[in-house]
């Protein structure tokens, strides 16, 4: 019995023995299966990932390609000790060609992404940011594809807008740039990638060439623009500073360097109805003002009030060309000017009548004096301003009211009352003649001397001399 007892409990050790290699071997079989089985997955695109149930493999997850579903396949067939290999990979479509466009439309905008991207991983590794997640999980994409995507997106930094577009390996970028800083700089961003695999189209808003312009003026025509102006300057606020109601013309505006200022054309603003012809010429290095002015204007003023205005100015004289009569408006000061022997003069605005054309007549000699050479019938520069004012009056006067007017001369007392009357009677005719070479009607005026007869001031002071050394218009029907 005791033999027989003693069997039992051998054979049941043995048994248990054997239960207990059996279930510690296969534990160490399975994590050996596990461990070859995700060697065997370890290269694949987007990580399918294995699990192992006993001896049995089972892959799941996405397969690039058909090819790389069969080499996973097989490489998991060969793991040792395997028994079943099961699977429910995904295999990704392939695109044909593998486009991704890549569009900004602003400079401070987000960027948008339409297209392909061969990898969960290099989505979020573009640099699109939110843009990248409608990129559509595809592959195809050839070798280098992500350092592309990543060149041309730097290269759309820069850029006020552009375009970005890939085709498998060959990248287009289209765009405009600032300047050719920015332009450098979206060029830099390519640099080192595969030759003749970018194709680049780059617009320049600012070439980058310094302003340089040109404005061109003339009384009957007004002023006009050509060239690059300053950035921040136009031809709206340089017509204000002149006083002029536009600027016609093509001109560019700068977008980079130093701010402009119209301000120094203001200078002009007083005696823009006084020339006949302008041409301001202004570069980096220079301002200058060429002029064209007719007889009797204040050639010398007008040099130092633009010379104080910064410009190098140079003023010449030149008699206008055209027939009496005809008439234009003047540009600057938009009154109407009649061509007037020689000369443009203003039309004024007269109550054409006796007392009317007196007032008006006064009016101009109360403000400026007709001056000689002293001793002589020889008119002095300064008088042919005053010649032109009256000359305007005095034709619509003679022509549109038919009324006639006695031309005065005056002298003060000093010397010969004899030399004074003839030096008088000189003084008007040459006043008659130079309103006659103006247009006014010769058989409307007559010249008359009165020497001293006539003072309106003490002769024994200066200043009364000097007012009565004048010349007189009275007007009668």
């Amino acid at each position: 019995m005791r033999k027989l007892l003693g069997a039992a409990v051998f054979v049941l050790g043995l048994g248990g023995l054997g239960w207990w290699a059996q279930g510690h071997n296969a534990h160490r079989i399975e994590h050996f299966i596990t461990d070859h089985a995700a060697k065997a997955v370890a290269s694949s695109v987007h990580g399918v990932t294995s699990t192992v149930s006993g001896r049995d493999i089972h892959l799941s997850g996405i397969a690039d390609s058909a090819a790389e579903k069969a080499a996973l396949l097989e490489a998991a067939n060969k793991v040792p000790g395997r028994r079943v290999v099961t699977e429910d990979l995904t295999v990704l479509p392939t695109a044909a060609p593998y486009l991704l466009e890549v569009e900004k439309s602003a400079p401070e905008a987000a960027l948008t992404a339409s297209g392909n991207v061969p990898t969960e991983a290099l989505r979020g590794t573009l640099g699109l940011g939110d843009a990248a997640a409608g990129l559509v999980l595809a592959s195809g994409a050839p070798a280098g594809w992500g350092d592309l995507v990543k060149a041309g997106i730097a290269a759309l930094g820069p850029l006020q807008t552009g375009k970005l577009l890939l085709t498998d390996g060959a990248l287009t970028l289209t765009g405009v740039a600032l300047g050719p800083d920015q332009a450098a700089a979206a060029d830099d961003a390519l640099t080192g990638l595969p030759e003749g695999s970018v194709t680049k189209d780059i617009t320049l808003l600012d070439d980058g060439t310094p302003a340089d312009y040109t404005l061109d003026y003339t009384a009957a025509e007004g002023a006009s623009l050509s060239g690059k102006l300053p950035k921040g300057l136009d031809a709206g606020a340089i017509a204000t500073a002149l006083g002029l109601p536009k600027i016609a013309g093509e001109v560019k505006t700068a977008l980079l360097g130093d701010a402009g200022d119209a301000s120094p054309f203001a200078a002009f603003k007083g005696w823009l109805g006084q020339i006949e012809a302008l041409r301001v010429t202004v570069t980096p290095d220079s301002r200058k003002a060429e002029i064209t002015v007719q007889p009797g204007t204040d050639a010398e003023g007008l040099t130092a009030a633009l010379t104080g205005g910064g410009f190098d100015t140079t003023v010449s004289t030149a008699t206008p060309e055209g027939e009496n009569g005809q008439t234009r408006t003047n540009a600057a000061s938009g009154l109407a000017e009649r061509f007037m022997g020689g000369f443009w003069l203003a039309v004024p605005q007269v109550d054409l009548g006796v007392s009317g054309c007196q007032t008006a007549s006064e009016g101009v000699l109360a403000g400026a004096t007709i001056n000689f050479v002293s001793g002589s019938d020889e008119l002095d520069a300064s008088a042919v301003k005053v010649i032109n004012d009256l000359a305007g009056i005095m034709a619509r006067c003679a022509e549109e009211a038919g009324l006639r007017a006695e031309i005065g001369g005056h002298t003060d007392s000093t010397g010969d009352a004899e030399a004074n009357l003839g030096l008088s009677q000189k003084r008007a005719v040459a006043v008659r003649r130079e309103l006659i070479a103006r247009g006014v009607p010769a058989a409307a005026l007559k010249a008359v001397g009165f020497g001293a007869s006539d003072p309106v001031a003490d002769n024994g002071t200066e200043e009364g001399k000097a007012r009565n050394r004048r010349t007189t218009i009275t007007w009668s029907e």
